[in-house]
């Protein structure tokens, strides 16, 4: 698993244990479908760790939380609409667009075929794309 792949697991990882903690008791929706949300984060991390395709899973996770957990998406890490593209995209600026453009474009310019997750190169690039260091 490259640095890229690794920094999006994480995420996701992340994403579930917010919703893993925020959800249960939420009101306005029926326990299943917190349950169902659970579970497709839950998958969804799975696929990701076993390299699996999961854009299209991780599309519609993103969306129904963003319709219908405001909370959760509030506190969702921004990079996650990025990863999976498709509608989530809408959900950003044209600024942040044209950020993560660069920072694709750089990240398979500079890395390629040498990256490796334990050297951090996707997350620090983007650090730098984005004016963190």
């Amino acid at each position: 698993m490259n640095s890229r792949s690794h920094y999006f697991l994480n995420l996701v990882e992340q994403l579930a244990r917010q919703c893993k903690n925020g959800l249960p008791g939420h009101g306005g929706h029926s326990e299943d479908a917190i349950s169902n949300t659970i579970d497709t984060v839950e998958q969804l991390t799975s696929r990701m760790a076993q390299g699996e395709d999961s854009a299209a899973q991780g599309q519609a996770l993103i969306s129904q939380i963003i319709a219908h957990f405001p909370d959760i998406a509030a506190i969702m890490h921004r990079d996650l609409l990025w990863c999976f593209g498709g509608d989530c995209l809408h959900f950003l600026s044209d600024d942040e667009l044209a950020r993560y453009q660069q920072l694709e474009e750089r990240y398979y310019e500079d890395c390629g075929a040498e990256d490796s997750a334990e050297t951090g190169l996707y997350r620090d690039l983007r650090a730098k794309v984005f004016g963190m260091h």
